[in-house]
């Protein structure tokens, strides 16, 4: 898959595409008007915190005694969610009161195969399965910020979506047209015309590899549906102030990872995700590195959340928080199962993810599948495509 990938950018390259068309394309417009089937347009970005996900950002008030969790670190939000107090003062009042706890007993502790139960929904990517029954008419359903990747995800489209890396917010924006026509960019009609052409000879070579050159395939559509849409407008510095990156358009920190969700929220995506390093925390029986991780992380949730998640939205904009697995006792190892973190406007405070003080679920939590049921029905999606939502935490 790998091999797909990089000749679809290198093919594109050689058109002349920039590096954030091949990684960006298929997305236009600001605050798009998209018509999704619950009348309201709407976004899912999901965090994955490679290797785990500490139950103390979830289910705090039953750890107390464990991983440094004392009476006075927690916040207790109401309706039986608490979390620690690193990522509680990152969100704002509104997102206070709209936020769940989703448990999910995948029962796997070994990382592939987590990722793996959390991504793949036999053999397909729950995220491009989502992205494609949200509907909506923004051109691209999903979109990831940044080059790290979860390799244990599905690549293959679901009713052609599928997410691609982009790693520079202003060659994406440069390939929606967003930066106005430069000196040395080419034509958009002219380019349009040659890749329709270049479409239509591959055809024969396209049809009979479908596996092999399925990249290609991605790209001619991405690129073919970029240069059909109107050019974009957007205000870049505005957005590299909110969150603190100077000058810098590159997405490689936590902080330009959230940056560019928004631009991707705002220029129409379904479905956004990013992941961030350095989760998997053996030996960290006092809680003490998952802490400062996420206070190292706190200002860029708390600048998109104040940004996405308010109730005046014009966008149902919702953000899930999760990893590979929660953390075990004693040793911060393994274990098998996850309390996700859901903020969103149509969000009910409330959890089926509290666990006891061994860092277990209760008996009867739902699974991976049921998870993605309940961002569908947090999202507004009013089919079902992962079966029905058990968790009902939506208002």
């Amino acid at each position: 898959m790998v091999r797909s990938r990089l000749s679809r950018r290198g093919f594109l390259k050689a058109l002349g595409v920039t590096a954030g068309a091949a990684a960006g394309a298929r997305v236009f417009g600001p605050l798009l008007p998209d018509a999704h089937a619950a009348g309201e347009p709407a976004s899912v970005v999901i965090v994955h915190h490679m290797g785990g996900y500490n139950a103390l950002f979830a289910s705090a008030a039953p750890l107390q005694g464990k991983f440094g969790v004392t009476a006075s670190n927690f916040t207790a939000l109401g309706n039986g969610v608490s979390m620690d107090n690193t990522l509680a003062d990152a969100l704002s009042p509104f997102a206070k009161t709209h936020v769940a706890t989703i448990g999910v007993a995948h029962g796997r502790s070994a990382h592939p195969e987590a990722r793996a139960a959390i991504w793949s929904n036999a053999g397909k990517c729950f995220a491009h399965e989502l992205a494609a029954a949200m509907g909506g008419t923004g051109s691209n359903k999903a979109l990831f910020a940044g080059q790290q990747d979860i390799d244990e995800r599905p690549r293959a489209a679901v009713s052609g979506v599928a997410f691609e890396n982009v790693t520079d917010m202003r060659s994406y924006l440069d390939a929606i047209g967003a930066n106005g026509p430069g000196p040395r960019d080419p034509d958009r009609a002219r380019m349009l015309a040659a890749l329709r052409g270049a479409d239509a000879m591959s055809k024969h070579a396209l049809d009979a590899n479908p596996r092999s050159l399925m990249g290609m395939r991605q790209g001619f559509a991405s690129a073919v549906e970029t240069l059909s849409r109107p050019p974009a407008s957007f205000d870049l510095a505005e957005l590299q102030t909110a969150y603190g990156l100077g000058a810098a358009s590159r997405v490689a920190s936590f902080a330009s990872k959230m940056a560019a969700a928004e631009l991707f929220v705002r220029t129409g995506a379904n479905v956004v995700t990013l992941v961030d390093g350095g989760w998997d925390t053996h030996g960290d029986i006092n809680g003490t590195r998952v802490r400062n991780q996420m206070t190292e992380n706190a200002a860029a949730l708390r600048a998109f959340v104040a940004r996405m998640i308010t109730e005046a939205s014009t966008r149902n904009v919702v953000l899930c928080l999760l990893g590979d697995f929660a953390r075990s006792l004693p040793g911060s190892d393994h274990q098998p199962n996850l309390s996700a973190t859901v903020i969103g406007r149509r969000v009910k405070r409330g959890t089926t993810g509290n666990v006891n003080g061994d860092v277990e679920l209760g008996s009867g939590a739902a699974g991976t599948k049921e998870l993605w049921a309940y961002l569908a029905s947090a999202a507004g999606v009013t089919s079902t495509p992962f079966g029905a939502d058990p968790h009902r935490l939506v208002a």
